[in-house]
């Protein structure tokens, strides 16, 4: 009887634990809350450099040191320190039509590169002046880089970006973070200059 009635007693508090509600609410799919920084740029105008335009103000500019290629003064990596990322920038002068598709197939060569992993590949042509153009290429998916660009003038410039994050993520948890840059970058598109 004394086992009967110990039972009854964990059943009781074990069914008053549960709730009394049938209704269930799952909480809301969120991610974790970002501070990104303030929105404002800041010029990069070398000299000795055949470009400019503007920068966000929390990130650096640097000349590209990798030793796994041949080094060409006019490289270099926009580091988005906060967030853990790199646009690189490669600048080629080109002296012929042939070396100018050249270039272009490289690009798409380039971006190619991610078919495989990327769900989709979107191209925006754009035209920021008579000697500005270009096309932003979106990887969307988990991919290596998610966005890739090339400049032009049609003429004799052609500069390249590819932006990587520095360490391995899903393209869902740096969603908030990516946009950002997108942003970043636009604007960046937006002011670009040949000198």
């Amino acid at each position: 009887m004394k086992i009967l009635t110990a039972s009854a007693i964990v059943l009781t508090l074990t069914l008053a634990a549960c709730g009394g509600s049938d209704a269930y609410v799952p909480k809301p799919r969120a991610f974790p809350k970002m501070l990104l920084p303030e929105m404002s740029y800041r010029k990069f105008d070398s000299a000795g450099i055949p470009y400019a335009f503007e920068m966000p103000a929390y990130s650096a500019m640097e000349k590209d040191t990798l030793n796994v290629y041949t080094r060409q003064p006019n490289w270099f990596n926009l580091n988005f320190k906060p967030f853990n990322a790199t646009l690189h920038i490669t600048y080629y002068r080109f002296q012929s039509p042939r070396e100018f598709d050249s270039l272009v197939d490289d690009t798409r060569k380039l971006v190619n590169k991610h078919i495989q992993r990327a769900e989709d590949i979107i191209e925006e042509p754009f035209i920021s002046s008579p000697t500005v153009k270009g096309i932003m290429f979106d990887i969307e998916g988990n991919t290596a880089t998610n966005l890739n660009f090339y400049i032009t003038d049609s003429m004799q410039h052609f500069l390249r970006g590819a932006l990587y994050f520095n360490s391995q993520a899903s393209a869902d948890s740096t969603a908030p973070v990516f946009e950002r840059m997108r942003k970043d970058v636009g604007h960046l598109i937006q002011t670009f200059r040949w000198k």
